[in-house]
């Protein structure tokens, strides 16, 4: 499972080796929310796979600024193709996809605790 949250760039580790048929793909992330069927799709080169170990796992970074600022939080399936091209975010011209699964998209987390001041008196009777 992937999990972005709003107004962040996440790192997101994905194994897409495995089925990888092309020498150096570009990879198409296609997302579609679960309750508003809403779809973001969009391409991340071969080069933006910053992983060490590019035959055991991959690593990139998303940045949900620039893609779910306006999005509903929530869960999204997500499919991601491989493909020559550098510009398609149709999944029906992918040479073929490789992984699919859920991202689970929050709202910020920035927020702060309201404290509070008070003068307690107490009265005891005996």
């Amino acid at each position: 499972m992937i999990y972005l949250t709003k107004g962040q760039t996440s790192s997101v580790i994905l194994t897409l080796k495995e089925k990888q048929t092309l020498a150096a793909p570009n990879y198409l992330f296609h997302f579609k929310q679960r309750t508003s069927n809403d779809v973001v799709a969009f391409v991340l080169l071969n080069n933006a796979d910053t992983s060490a170990h590019k035959d055991r796992f991959n690593k990139f970074s998303i940045n949900a600024v620039t893609h779910f600022a306006n999005k509903l939080a929530g869960e999204w399936e997500y499919t991601i193709y491989q493909q020559t091209s550098t510009s398609n975010t149709n999944p029906a011209l992918a040479s073929g996809l490789l992984e699919t699964g859920i991202m689970r998209l929050d709202e910020s987390t920035s927020f702060a605790f309201t404290e509070y001041e008070t003068t307690n008196t107490f009265k005891v009777r005996e």
